[in-house]
């Protein structure tokens, strides 16, 4: 089964310094003293990645298919921050995670989410497919 090496309580915890890089910056808004959201919810995904990367068979990806999230409070760039991503559950194909992140004050997120294992090449079948629809 492609979940084998994942079990519940797997668990990875990764620091991170908020840098000018994580802030907002668009065409309509800059905020260029405070950790975005988009940046954070990239970095929760890269993590989860990474940790389960080396755990599934090669030629399948982790895809996420539900995200649950809480964005506290803001984070300054320059803070150092700790984000704990936890396995919770797994059904099938099925992951599905919890995470929480704290800076120097405490919690400033938490939420859960799901992620899929599937296969790399199903996967751009199944888009290329949408699309000649």
């Amino acid at each position: 089964m492609i979940t084998d090496n994942i079990f519940v309580g797997l668990s990875t915890t990764y620091e991170k310094v908020i840098t000018p890089a994580d802030s907002y910056l668009t065409k309509s808004i800059t905020i260029d003293h405070i950790m975005s959201t988009p940046a954070l919810l990239a970095t929760i995904i890269e993590v989860s990645w990474n940790m389960l990367k080396p755990l599934i068979p090669n030629g399948y990806i982790t895809v996420v298919r539900n995200f649950n999230f809480n964005h506290i409070n803001p984070t300054l760039v320059g803070e150092k921050v700790k984000i704990k991503i936890t396995v919770e559950k797994i059904d099938n194909n099925r992951i599905y995670m919890t995470f929480l992140g704290t800076d120097c004050i405490g919690e400033f997120c938490n939420g859960k989410f799901e992620k899929a294992i599937v296969k790399s090449d199903k996967l751009l079948e199944a888009a290329y497919k949408r699309v000649r629809m």
